[in-house]
């Protein structure tokens, strides 16, 4: 009787027979080492040696080398978090809001409520300032991509009269994902994000961390406060530039001390991995922890130059807020602005600016009576030539008082005071001209047939 297929005896039977031939080739291979005379270890011992002698890895975790190396809790405030993705070091740090920063007092946050960020940012729902969390990146890149990894992201949020700021920090780029989870858990506790250039940087940079790690991005559908945005709107004509640092010493007063400067972080991180040398990681983390603070100032900031009606220091700063509530259509705020320009010492072109803008907003009101002032001030010689005027003049000239004759008559100072070069305007005037022209005949043949 044939025995019945046993897959155990077929493997049996294979290891057998490897263990046999292993045996022939060690004996042979003793046997060519005996008479040869060599002296070095057999390959069963070389083998052994190899495979079977050496010190367990899995006894000494990575990221316990790498915090027996790096004590980074030494020179940054905070602590080690095991993932399942590796150790992830997270910086803790305390503001008391009690404390000033520069010339601002951030207890000054809990003064705007539901309405203010209703009113200014369109975000409806946040009942306290404490459901904001605020975001800063630290990346490998500063032109964002794929390619590119946040190795440090800070966070900040208000609790009991306090700023509470957390930076996770990856000391190998494999941890990344331990560090989105630790990441998404914490932005769940929050209603609004709060960032500088997040838009347009952080947030696109950190959901494409996300889908690249196949998690789902968390921050596709938070509303939004982009601190740079708005920071343009209300000073990009009274200051160099709108940039962080730059509205610190400008509008806060207050000047980092032995910063490292924002196009040199990538160059350090690398370095760091390559080194593991701390010396410079620790200013990554000062400057990452002040953005953070300085976000908070600038939203104070923001808010207190947004609700003030009085005439700033800086005129232009009232220009530009002028401009924003026209596009809020907020027409009496843009015009209280206006007239603040208007009362103040400024350069004769930005003036001209100002009484232009604000007679269209009259205009655009039916306030005729008043903008016809501003546009007859626009004509005097100390302005520079702008052909605005003079055609806001002719219009009302001819479509309100009827006048067509002042309207021509303006219509022609125009054509001679407007430089040549400028021959599509001049056209334009002519064109303007000969209509006046048809329509004062075609008054005087009616005139003359009563």
């Amino acid at each position: 009787m044939a025995l019945a297929y046993c897959p155990f005896r077929f493997y049996f039977s294979i290891m057998k027979d490897i263990r046999r031939k292993l045996n022939e080739l060690y004996n042979r291979e003793e046997k060519e080492k005996n008479n040869r005379g060599y002296k070095n270890t057999s390959l069963r011992e070389e083998l052994k040696r190899l495979f079977y002698d050496r010190i367990p890895i899995k006894h000494f975790p990575k990221s316990q080398i790498e915090k027996d190396i790096l004590p980074l809790e030494e020179m940054v405030n905070g602590r080690w978090i095991n993932t399942h993705f590796g150790d992830i070091f997270r910086a803790e740090f305390i503001y008391d809001l009690s404390e000033s920063y520069g010339a601002l007092d951030l207890n000054e946050i809990y003064q705007f409520d539901t309405s203010d960020f209703e009113d200014y940012f369109q975000i409806p729902n946040i009942d306290s300032p404490d459901n904001i969390i605020f975001i800063d990146t630290e990346t490998t890149g500063l032109s964002g991509g794929s390619g590119t990894v946040a190795f440090m992201v800070g966070l900040g949020w208000l609790k009991n009269q306090k700023f509470i700021i957390y930076q996770y920090f990856i000391t190998q780029l494999s941890h990344e994902e331990g560090m989105l989870e630790l990441l998404k858990s914490e932005f769940q506790k929050f209603t609004c994000i709060t960032s500088f250039n997040g838009k347009s940087f952080d947030i696109p940079l950190l959901n494409t961390r996300f889908v690249m790690n196949r998690l789902s991005p968390v921050l596709q559908n938070y509303p939004h406060i982009d601190l740079l945005h708005i920071s343009r709107s209300l000073w990009k004509y009274s200051i160099e530039n709108c940039k962080l640092k730059t509205l610190e010493i400008d509008l806060l007063g207050l000047e980092r001390q032995d910063d490292i400067p924002g196009e040199l972080i990538p160059d350090v991180y690398f370095e760091y991995l390559r080194s593991r040398n701390l010396e410079k990681i620790e200013h990554i983390f000062y400057h990452n922890r002040f953005d953070i603070i300085s976000m908070l100032a600038s939203l104070i900031l923001i808010f207190k130059t947004l609700k003030s009606k009085v005439p700033e220091k800086n005129p232009l700063t009232d220009y530009a807020k002028g401009r924003l509530y026209s596009r809020k259509k907020d027409i009496e705020r843009s015009i209280c602005h206006y007239k603040n320009v208007l009362e103040s010492s400024i350069l004769c072109s930005r003036r001209l600016k100002t009484l232009l803008e604000l007679a269209q907003l009259y205009k655009n009101n039916k306030q005729y009576e008043k903008a016809v002032p501003l546009w007859e001030t626009a004509l005097d010689p100390q302005f520079p030539f702008s052909l605005e005027p003079y055609i806001e003049l002719a219009k009302y000239y001819e479509h309100i008082r009827k006048d067509l004759q002042k309207a021509l008559d303006t219509t022609n100072s125009a054509f001679f005071k407007l430089p040549e070069r400028r021959r599509k305007e001049i056209a334009e005037l002519i064109k303007r001209r000969e209509r006046l022209n048809t329509k004062l005949l075609r008054k005087k043949k009616k005139s003359q047939g009563e």
